[in-house]
């Protein structure tokens, strides 16, 4: 509403601007037009051509990409350091199993220990499935 009041205003007032790409303070070419057309407000600079539009674009765009796998990378970090943090976890709770001997061991305890070595070992494949993952994305972006 406000800008439809701010293009009437400069219209009604007909002084030529300078600046475009700021409403108000652009001059508005009024013969001619329809309602329609006054309607339609552009922000673009005149002083970029297509052309350097194009080029800064591409610019922006490989940014992007670069940015895109650098967070990849980043995920990829975050998840070894997890898994490496519970592998950690469950390694030190399984040590603590192994110190006690056999002999005193409970039914419950040595089940646990199966369980964590379980758990060690899906977590381990993890991990190296992630690293695997991890090398195949690295090489893919090294030959783009």
């Amino acid at each position: 509403m406000e800008l439809k009041q701010s293009l009437s205003t400069h219209l009604e007032a007909e002084k030529p601007l300078r600046r475009y790409g700021a409403v108000e303070e652009t001059a508005w070419k009024t013969e001619g037009l329809g309602r329609n057309q006054l309607d339609i407000i552009s922000m673009a600079e005149t002083t970029m051509m297509p052309e350097e539009i194009e080029l800064e674009m591409a610019k922006i765009q490989r940014l992007r990409e670069v940015l895109v796998r650098r967070e990849s990378e980043l995920r990829f970090m975050m998840d070894d350091i997890q898994l490496c943090k519970d592998i950690m976890d469950l390694k030190q709770e399984l040590q603590n199993l192994v110190a006690i001997p056999e002999k005193e061991k409970t039914k419950l305890q040595k089940q646990r220990e199966d369980e964590l070595i379980q758990k060690i070992h899906k977590l381990v494949q993890k991990r190296d499935f992630l690293v695997d993952d991890a090398e195949v994305e690295r090489l893919s972006c090294h030959c783009l």
